[in-house]
């Protein structure tokens, strides 16, 4: 007979597992389901500031009902090793190593936190990035290994890429390549140009919003003033380093400020987001 509290307690803290102890497969995929709507809707409602918490009403309901089935569950000699306590435990200690091994050495997910990238990135959205060929591995703020610059596969101009500013030590930003090392770049009146050759800007009839090419890539840019800081430069990118600039051409904390990016410091490249 099972331990009602060890499926108690296994319920609270992953619904599914609790199940996959009792043998029970079919809610096993019931909580699997329920617990993946649960944790989209929860950090949908937290995007938006309103209260979330589905997730702890479904830890709860497992467990209760883990504890009333484990009375019922009898395994008649044919007990498994997943119907062990250690052998429930393997599972999630087996699972957090490949998903850390998976962030640390291929890709990794991390939220868009601020609008430097709007209106291609969204704040609040989400982005996966490809680290495997791009030279610095580690995970949840971990560092693991890093290979030699020229051994890396170089970043590409449009490419989306996160980096670490070199005056923000354990922060992550994500910015377009615009500048290669060696690449002449000038800006003035909303307009870039690199190497002596104006990017294909169209704007939109608001006269904010343009479509922007580079290379073979097309991308929305925005624009909300015409002065100020930033609106006006002439740069060299030097040997070693990166221009990168936000697709918020007004409102992003690139390097006009940071500075251009070392390569050591260039992370690995969005691949996808949402």
């Amino acid at each position: 007979m099972p331990n009602r509290w060890f499926a108690a307690v296994i319920g609270v803290l992953v619904p599914p597992l609790a199940f996959v102890y009792l043998s029970r497969w079919r809610w096993v995929l019931v909580y699997f389901l329920v617990m993946l709507a649960a944790g989209w809707a929860d950090l949908t409602l937290a995007g938006r500031g309103a209260p979330s918490g589905l997730g702890l009403l479904v830890s709860a309901a497992a467990a209760v009902q883990a504890f009333i089935v484990a009375r019922r569950v009898r395994f008649d000699g044919r007990r498994r090793w997943f119907n062990t306590w250690w052998g429930t435990l393997s599972l999630p200690l087996a699972f957090v190593l490949v998903v850390f091994t998976t962030r640390a050495f291929l890709f990794d997910l991390f939220r868009i936190p601020s609008s430097s990238m709007a209106p291609t990135l969204r704040p609040g959205g989400y982005a996966v990035m490809q680290r495997w060929g791009y030279g610095v591995y580690g995970a949840f703020g971990l560092t693991l290994h890093e290979t030699e610059v020229t051994e890396r596969t170089p970043p590409r101009r449009g490419e989306l890429f996160v980096f670490r500013p070199p005056q923000m030590l354990g922060q992550l930003f994500v910015m377009r390549v615009i500048g290669l090392p060696g690449d002449h770049i000038q800006y003035e009146n909303k307009q870039l140009v690199l190497n002596g050759e104006p990017l294909p800007t169209v704007f939109g009839n608001d006269g904010e919003q343009a479509t922007e090419k580079l290379n073979e890539q097309r991308y929305s840019v925005r624009y909300s003033m015409t002065g100020g800081p930033g609106r006006r430069f002439d740069y060299v990118v030097p040997d070693g380093h990166f221009f990168v600039m936000g697709d918020n051409r007004d409102n992003s904390h690139d390097s006009r400020y940071l500075g251009m990016i070392p390569a050591k410091d260039m992370i690995g490249k969005i691949v996808l987001n949402w």
